[in-house]
């Protein structure tokens, strides 16, 4: 391979390697702006949604693991949080699930995710039923 052909296909490595860069922050910092404004979780977008609840879901014992449980615990996320299923997870996916790992608590406040996975409330009207049916 002569020198020239070396350069630009070093030029496109790194063209490439950029682009994923991009992409991996713009999913990183949109997963941010959807914690700082207390977005509910299902109205994520779901490239968005899928790489942090990959984040989160890092099994076994080693180091993406603790750092899957470090983010959860600095985001205020209990361990037991709903099934969301994430079939079949892209590369970008499982990318930007490390990346969120990686960075999360260094860009949000503690307990910035307290609000993702609490139960929904019970309306006023059933819960004076329910109160009514014990009293019978």
């Amino acid at each position: 391979m002569r020198h020239g052909q070396t350069m630009t296909m070093n030029k496109y490595d790194r063209n490439h390697l950029e682009n994923l860069i991009v992409q991996e922050n713009e999913i990183l910092y949109e997963c941010v702006a959807m914690l700082n404004r207390k977005i509910p979780l299902h109205d994520w977008p779901c490239e968005v949604r899928a790489a942090f609840l990959l984040a989160l879901r890092a099994d076994g014992e080693d180091r993406e693991a603790y750092k899957a449980f470090i983010m959860a615990r600095h985001l205020r996320i209990g361990r037991q949080f709903p099934d969301y299923d994430v079939p079949a997870p892209t590369s970008l996916q499982r990318r930007c699930s490390e990346r969120i790992r990686a960075d999360m608590s260094g860009l949000v406040r503690l307990g910035a995710g307290s609000h993702l996975f609490v139960p929904l409330p019970i309306h006023e009207d059933a819960e004076r039923i329910s109160r009514h049916k014990r009293t019978d």
